[in-house]
């Protein structure tokens, strides 16, 4: 039983590497997404300058995708084989090929992680969208929808670039897309 004393922490610690590579595909493989989105011609898709100046970005970082989803997946293995000898439940062998299964796992956490940040971007062009179209009705220039998309694109990228310059890119989208503020005259729209 003196074995088994370690058992609470080689159990935990795969969870806590799917906890970081959740989050380092969240934060740092979202451009890979958002290319594709460009590529379908989203307009609140944008590339970010470090991304789209750097030709070397996307390859990089899908061989980083793969080579940590490999690590963590070889990780949580061991830890199933480690389990499954201590407990002497069975082959430890069948848990080293549960590697498999964890990569598929990977996969779906990268497409989940990947959309939800896209999702911050997309409510980020958003907020924009409704501070332009604010704007513009203010100033009782009605525009129609395409010049309204078309000059938040504009806006949008504009910020953003400025945000990257100053490095506060994701704390700046991410302040857009959870900002609660809306202007008074929607507001009053969907009340009365």
């Amino acid at each position: 039983m003196e074995s088994l004393n370690w058992y609470g922490y080689v159990v935990w610690m795969p969870v806590l590497s799917w906890i970081a590579l959740f989050l380092w595909f969240y934060r740092y493989a979202t451009p890979l997404y958002l290319k594709k989105m460009v590529r379908k011609g989203n307009k609140w898709a944008v590339l970010p300058d470090f991304a789209q100046k750097n030709k070397s970005f996307f390859p990089r970082t899908r061989l980083k995708c793969f080579v940590f989803s490999l690590l963590v997946a070889i990780h949580t293995a061991c830890s199933v084989a480690w389990t499954m000898d201590a407990l002497q439940y069975g082959d430890p062998l069948y848990g080293f090929a549960s590697a498999l299964v964890f990569l598929v796992f990977a996969l779906v956490l990268y497409r989940a992680a990947v959309k939800k940040g896209t999702a911050i971007y997309q409510s980020a062009y958003f907020y924009e969208y409704r501070r332009v179209r604010y704007e513009t009705e203010r100033k009782g220039a009605f525009q129609n929808e395409v010049d309204v998309h078309n000059r938040t694109v504009w806006s949008f990228t504009r910020k953003l670039r400025n945000a990257e310059t100053h490095r506060r890119l994701w704390k700046y989208v991410n302040a857009m897309a959870k900002t609660k503020k809306v202007p008074p005259d929607i507001y009053a729209e969907t009340m009365y």
